[in-house]
């Protein structure tokens, strides 16, 4: 009989901090799961070191032999689960014991939503609380608002219904040679919100590790993740906005329309079929707002008064 939940990990040289992250998942108070790593080539003894967890010390299955691309590592381990729900972490993160049970317990107790994410605690490489460097929403509605603009769930917190990620066609990899780098998760996120409602819980069920990396290094990374999110915009605003028109979704994604506002509204009531809510009441919701003006140039004197404006509203 198939395990409810099926962890997906894909990995590559996940040294040193490999064995504390699977040590978090042997101590979950839920053990009704399997462990599915995807190795992509690790060469820091990585594949050594699952093999003595996997499957002695935890239900499971490690994939080696054939490196893949992050995104479509995932995929392939979405495509081997044989359980209901998917649950996602990365190898040097740290589950709180009780994650999986409070957020399978929350899935299986409110069938609206397909996927449950929660807060996270951030640590540095000594396991060190750090400060969060992002605030993520929790409500839906705040979440598929501020999904406008970039991924706002933490998806190493993430257990989605299986059936609901291969209804949206499963995680993906649509990268070419002129574009190397492709943000998986945020293209994931936009034909999942499309048809599914998500909510983000706000205890704090994951330790979310950040590597520290040179000035550099993260400029870079900042770069290509600029660059791959506006292609998975350019992938999905058809399906996501309503927006039809390829030029006319990447003018307002530059923030190259003489006023935005049309544009908003148009994307307002293509949300309201998905979650009912009226135009009029979505321009008092600060996080519409929020997502509108990462839309608006500095030049576009419309759409900014009615920012300020609908800022004076009673909130929704």
């Amino acid at each position: 009989m198939s395990p409810t939940v099926s962890w997906i990990i894909p990995i590559l040289n996940g040294m040193p901090f490999l064995p504390e992250a699977l040590a978090s998942l042997e101590a979950q108070t839920c053990r009704d799961f399997e462990v599915l790593v995807w190795d992509n080539g690790s060469t820091d003894g990585t594949v050594e070191v699952l093999k003595q967890w996997i499957p002695n010390r935890l239900p499971g299955r490690v994939f080696t032999g054939e490196p893949l691309s992050l995104g479509n590592s995932l995929r392939a381990l979405a495509a081997a689960a044989t359980s209901p729900v998917i649950a996602r972490m990365d190898a040097d993160d740290i589950c709180e014991p009780h994650r999986l049970a409070v957020q399978l317990k929350y899935l299986q107790e409110h069938p609206e939503y397909a996927l449950v994410a929660s807060d996270r605690n951030c640590i540095d490489h000594t396991g060190s609380p750090v400060a969060a460097r992002t605030t993520y929403p929790h409500k839906p509605a705040d979440i598929l608002h501020a999904t406008l603009r970039a991924p706002r769930i933490v998806h190493p917190t993430v257990i989605m219904r299986r059936d609901a990620l291969m209804q949206v066609g499963n995680y993906r990899d649509l990268s070419t040679p002129e574009c190397a780098y492709w943000s998986e998760d945020y293209d994931l996120w936009l034909r999942f919100l499309s048809h599914h409602q998500a909510i983000t819980l706000e205890e704090p069920l994951l330790r979310y590790r950040y590597n520290a990396t040179s000035l550099t290094a993260n400029e870079t990374r900042l770069n290509r993740a600029s660059t791959a999110r506006r292609e998975a915009w350019r992938t999905n605003a058809a399906l996501f906005a309503g927006i039809t028109d390829e030029s006319e979704a990447m003018r307002l994604w530059e923030k190259q329309l003489p006023s935005a506002l049309p544009m908003l509204n148009r994307i307002s009531k293509h949300f309201e079929k998905r979650d009912g809510i009226s135009t009029a009441r979505r321009w008092r919701m600060e996080s519409f707002r929020k997502a509108a003006a990462g839309f608006t140039r500095r030049s576009d004197i419309i759409t900014r008064v009615w920012l300020k404006l609908a800022s004076r509203l009673p909130s929704a």
